[in-house]
């Protein structure tokens, strides 16, 4: 190891402890997962990276604890009733509103004793457009797929619609594209049908994939983004089934390749949005008679392990139902339960920061940027496709970590520290 390497890896940990103890630097708690843990108001723990910042939670965190309180059983038809004070809800309402939950929050504030505050009629107002945006993805939906099947293509509607028509109300659940899966060797063609259309509304974005990589055309050799790409065309399509919209019969995945997908997809993009793990809430609770959960969990061991870890955050965090689900799989690592809690109180952001050489230039400065360099153990594991319970996530931390200070010397020799798992 190269000695400045060396130094920054010694030096760093007693730094970054001084750092949250100050209240300038405790929005957000960098954890691993074998680290102290901190308890919230209502005695849920999570990991923190050291003894004197369990005296402080961040705000992140309490504020993600707010989020996950006000959407927890928010996809049932009578949700369980709810107590938060208006100041929390408050102090949450812009990130419900930009993650795409406000509706699920209001479904849940609306018969609470909050539901007179303007914070709560915030919610209310958004949930109306929804409901009135989910009104222009019907005639969308219905357009695409009578152009697709006149020229002989029969498409998957999958995630989007096909999760949202299982809420209790339109609107609840957002979504802003049309995801269609056409068969092996036919999505340039069907891309030109609708393309070559108009329809008389559509979705933000139209998303076709084919049914032989579960890619679309932008995503490359990207496997990442093939999300059921361990499964037979022709075996998905044989437990597809019809469901109504309307007086129009529409094609969606059965239930068990419906939850892997939706489990997978979430992980792939980190749970930044609460409704990811509602989605998944709501699939555990209203499995059919006869789901095959042996045909669900087969298949890539990493995709299988993620399904696993998302049921588990869903009962864990969302308080989902997992009577119906095999033993073992509500189990779900404490630094994972952290990472997603944090990463819902922290507002999106998008953009480079501030660099880090103006920082070495001012050190004053450099302590916060350091620190706000220190890379998300979720993201971490996700980007190196680590294990989520088998592996430590501290080399893949610190090898983004001097990725993002600039030091690419050193980073280069850290990467074979980090243990790529084998297919």
């Amino acid at each position: 190891m190269q000695p400045k390497l060396r130094c920054l890896t010694m030096a760093w940990y007693p730094a970054r402890r001084k750092l949250t103890h100050t209240h300038r630097y405790s929005d957000r708690t960098a954890a691993t997962e074998d680290a102290p843990r901190a308890a919230t108001a209502d005695g849920t723990r999570y990991p923190c990276s050291s003894g004197m910042a369990c005296l402080l939670v961040s705000k992140a965190t309490v504020r993600g604890q707010t989020v996950a309180d006000i959407l927890r059983g928010s996809w049932r038809l009578t949700p369980p009733l709810l107590d938060v004070p208006a100041d929390m809800l408050a102090d949450v309402v812009p990130l419900l509103t930009r993650n795409g939950s406000a509706g699920l929050a209001w479904w849940r504030i609306q018969h609470s004793r909050i539901s007179h505050v303007p914070q709560a009629e915030e919610l209310r107002l958004a949930y109306r457009a929804e409901a009135l945006r989910a009104a222009l993805h019907v005639q969308s939906i219905r357009a695409t797929l009578s152009q697709l099947r006149s020229a002989g293509i029969e498409p998957v509607v999958i995630k989007g619609w096909s999760t949202a028509r299982l809420y209790p109300k339109p609107g609840l659940r957002p979504y802003v594209d049309l995801d269609l899966v056409v068969p092996p060797g036919l999505s340039a063609q069907a891309e030109a049908i609708v393309k070559g259309s108009t329809p008389f509304s559509s979705p933000d974005s139209l998303d076709i994939l084919d049914g032989a990589t579960w890619a679309n055309s932008a995503s490359g050799g990207d496997e990442s983004h093939h999300d059921l790409a361990d499964r037979r065309w022709d075996v998905v399509m044989e437990r597809t089934r019809l469901v109504p919209l309307g007086d129009l019969q529409v094609r969606v995945l059965g239930p068990e390749d419906h939850l892997r997908l939706s489990a997978v997809h979430a992980f792939r993009h980190g749970f930044l949005r609460p409704k990811w793990l509602c989605d998944i809430g709501l699939l555990m609770e209203t499995v059919p008679n006869g789901f095959d959960f042996k045909y669900c969990f087969a298949g890539s061991g990493r995709n299988t392990e993620r399904l696993l870890r998302a049921l588990g955050l869903a009962h864990v965090v969302l308080g989902a139902d997992a009577r119906h689900c095999p033993r073992g799989a509500a189990d779900v690592p404490p630094w994972l339960v952290g990472s997603v809690v944090r990463r819902w109180g922290t507002p999106l952001a998008s953009g480079p920061g501030p660099s880090i050489t103006r920082a070495l230039r001012d050190p004053r400065i450099l302590p916060g940027e350091l620190y706000r360099r220190w890379p998300d153990p979720l993201e971490s594991t996700l980007r190196h496709n680590l294990s989520l319970t088998e592996q430590s996530r501290l080399a893949a931390q610190t090898y983004d970590f001097v990725w993002r200070s600039g030091v690419l010397p050193a980073a280069r020799r850290l990467r074979p520290a980090i243990r790529r798992p084998s297919r």
